[in-house]
C-alpha cells in the first residue's frame, strides 16, 4: 500500500540531545528554513536522516528515526525570538541554543530510533530520488 510520508533531515546532535530529554520524545518541533511545497500533511509517518557526521547516530543512506507529524507552526515574526520556536520548552536543548532563525516549525509525535534503519531508495519524491533531501519533503513509501 502506497502511502503519503515526510522526509526529512535533522543534525544528530538535535536528535542526541531530543532523546537525552525526558518527555521530549513525545512531541518535539524540528525547524527548516525552507518553505515546505506542498504543504507537509499533518497526521501522516515521518522519517528522519539523521545528518551531519561524524556523530554515532549518524547512519550514511538511511532513515533511522521516525514518529508522526502532528503540527506545523511559524517561527516568531518579530522581537528578541524573531526566528525562533514559539514553545522553546519542546525543542531540543541543542537546537533552541544554536540553530539559525527558521521560516517554521514541524512537530514529530512519538520520536524514537528505527529498529530497522530504511534506505533512501525506498521512498520516492519528486524533488529527492536517491538523495538526503536538505529539508523536509513530501514523498511515497510503499509498506
Amino acid at each position: 500500500m502506497i502511502q503519503s510520508v515526510v522526509l526529512a533531515p535533522v543534525p544528530c546532535v538535535h536528535l542526541e540531545s531530543a532523546s537525552s530529554v525526558p518527555g521530549l520524545s513525545t512531541s518535539v518541533f524540528f525547524g527548516s528554513s525552507h518553505e515546505a511545497s506542498p504543504p507537509l500533511p499533518l497526521g501522516v509517518p515521518v522519517f528522519i536522516y539523521a545528518s551531519i557526521p561524524p556523530h554515532p547516530l549518524f547512519k550514511p543512506g538511511q532513515y533511522s528515526w521516525t514518529g508522526i507529524l502532528g503540527s506545523v507552526v511559524r517561527a516568531v515574526e518579530s522581537g528578541p525570538r524573531a526566528g525562533k520556536c514559539p514553545d522553546p520548552s519542546r525543542r531540543p536543548p541543542t537546537a533552541e541554543a544554536k540553530d539559525g532563525p527558521c521560516l517554521y516549525f514541524w512537530e514529530v509525535r512519538g520520536l524514537m530510533q528505527l529498529a530497522t534503519p530504511r534506505g533512501l531508495a525506498d521512498f520516492k519524491s519528486k524533488t529527492s530520488i536517491n538523495e538526503v533531501p536538505r529539508w523536509p519533503v513530501v514523498a511515497e513509501f510503499d509498506s
